[in-house]
Protein backbone atom coordinates (compact mmCIF):
# COMPACT_ATOMS: atom_id res chain seq x y z
CA UNK A 1 0.00 0.00 0.00
CA UNK A 2 1.25 3.45 -0.31
CA UNK A 3 3.11 5.03 2.26
CA UNK A 4 2.06 8.47 1.25
CA UNK A 5 -1.79 7.66 2.01
CA UNK A 6 -3.81 10.14 3.81
CA UNK A 7 -7.26 10.52 4.89
CA UNK A 8 -9.97 13.43 4.41
CA UNK A 9 -11.37 15.34 7.14
CA UNK A 10 -14.60 14.01 6.62
CA UNK A 11 -13.12 10.30 6.13
CA UNK A 12 -14.94 7.66 8.46
CA UNK A 13 -12.09 5.60 9.69
CA UNK A 14 -12.77 2.01 11.19
CA UNK A 15 -11.29 -1.51 12.71
CA UNK A 16 -10.93 -3.98 9.61
CA UNK A 17 -13.17 -7.02 10.17
CA UNK A 18 -9.90 -8.66 9.87
CA UNK A 19 -7.43 -8.28 12.80
CA UNK A 20 -7.33 -9.66 16.17
CA UNK A 21 -7.21 -7.28 19.14
CA UNK A 22 -6.75 -7.53 22.64
CA UNK A 23 -5.89 -5.10 25.72
CA UNK A 24 -3.00 -6.22 28.04
CA UNK A 25 -2.19 -3.89 30.73
CA UNK A 26 -3.98 -0.94 29.79
CA UNK A 27 -2.62 -1.12 26.17
CA UNK A 28 -3.98 -2.65 22.99
CA UNK A 29 -2.11 -4.95 20.67
CA UNK A 30 -3.18 -5.79 17.74
CA UNK A 31 -2.64 -8.55 15.03
CA UNK A 32 -2.89 -7.95 11.19
CA UNK A 33 -3.34 -11.04 10.27
CA UNK A 34 -2.95 -10.52 6.01
CA UNK A 35 0.89 -9.59 7.20
CA UNK A 36 1.35 -11.92 10.24
CA UNK A 37 2.33 -8.86 11.81
CA UNK A 38 1.38 -7.38 15.51
CA UNK A 39 1.48 -3.86 16.37
CA UNK A 40 2.02 -2.51 20.45
CA UNK A 41 0.26 0.53 21.00
CA UNK A 42 1.40 2.85 23.47
CA UNK A 43 -1.68 5.41 25.88
CA UNK A 44 -2.36 7.55 22.82
CA UNK A 45 -2.52 4.66 20.08
CA UNK A 46 -4.84 3.03 22.61
CA UNK A 47 -7.24 5.67 23.34
CA UNK A 48 -7.44 6.35 19.14
CA UNK A 49 -7.85 2.64 18.80
CA UNK A 50 -11.15 2.63 21.01
CA UNK A 51 -12.15 6.25 19.15
CA UNK A 52 -12.51 3.94 16.16
CA UNK A 53 -15.23 2.02 17.25
CA UNK A 54 -17.24 3.93 16.67
CA UNK A 55 -16.26 4.87 12.98
CA UNK A 56 -15.52 9.02 13.59
CA UNK A 57 -14.62 11.01 10.69
CA UNK A 58 -10.93 12.09 10.92
CA UNK A 59 -12.08 15.47 11.48
CA UNK A 60 -14.21 14.16 14.62
CA UNK A 61 -11.41 11.63 16.04
CA UNK A 62 -8.63 14.54 15.89
CA UNK A 63 -11.07 17.12 17.68
CA UNK A 64 -11.89 14.81 20.34
CA UNK A 65 -8.59 14.18 20.80
CA UNK A 66 -7.61 17.99 20.34
CA UNK A 67 -10.09 18.41 23.33
CA UNK A 68 -8.80 15.44 25.46
CA UNK A 69 -5.48 15.77 25.33
CA UNK A 70 -5.75 19.79 25.17
CA UNK A 71 -3.18 20.14 22.65
CA UNK A 72 -2.56 21.95 19.39
CA UNK A 73 -4.88 21.04 16.52
CA UNK A 74 -2.73 20.96 13.92
CA UNK A 75 -0.21 19.02 15.43
CA UNK A 76 -2.69 16.86 16.16
CA UNK A 77 -4.10 16.29 12.91
CA UNK A 78 -1.06 15.79 11.48
CA UNK A 79 -0.06 13.10 13.91
CA UNK A 80 -2.99 11.50 13.87
CA UNK A 81 -2.92 11.49 9.97
CA UNK A 82 0.35 9.94 9.87
CA UNK A 83 -0.80 7.02 12.55
CA UNK A 84 -3.88 6.19 10.36
CA UNK A 85 -1.74 6.22 7.03
CA UNK A 86 0.74 3.75 8.62
CA UNK A 87 -2.48 1.30 10.59
CA UNK A 88 -3.85 1.08 7.01
CA UNK A 89 -0.66 0.36 5.51
CA UNK A 90 -0.72 -2.58 8.12
CA UNK A 91 -3.98 -3.46 7.26
CA UNK A 92 -5.59 -2.93 10.28
CA UNK A 93 -7.89 -0.16 9.33
CA UNK A 94 -10.34 0.56 6.93
CA UNK A 95 -12.03 4.03 5.51
CA UNK A 96 -15.86 3.16 5.51
CA UNK A 97 -18.69 5.46 4.07
CA UNK A 98 -22.37 5.62 5.81
CA UNK A 99 -23.56 2.84 3.21
CA UNK A 100 -20.58 0.84 3.00
CA UNK A 101 -19.67 -2.78 4.75
CA UNK A 102 -16.96 -1.58 7.80
CA UNK A 103 -14.87 -4.23 5.77
CA UNK A 104 -15.42 -2.85 2.18
CA UNK A 105 -12.24 -0.54 1.80
CA UNK A 106 -12.66 2.98 0.31
CA UNK A 107 -9.63 4.32 1.18
CA UNK A 108 -8.28 4.30 -2.34
CA UNK A 109 -11.15 7.12 -3.08
CA UNK A 110 -10.26 9.56 0.01
CA UNK A 111 -5.89 9.30 -0.92
CA UNK A 112 -5.68 13.42 -0.85
CA UNK A 113 -3.45 15.37 1.56
CA UNK A 114 -5.79 16.87 3.77
CA UNK A 115 -6.19 20.39 3.86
Amino acid sequence: MDQALRFELNTRIGHHPKQLAAEIDGQVVVMALAQGKYVGFDDIATNIWHRLEQTPSVAELCNGLAQHFDGDPAVIQKDVVDLLGHLHELGLIVSVSDSSDPGEDVASSSVHPSS
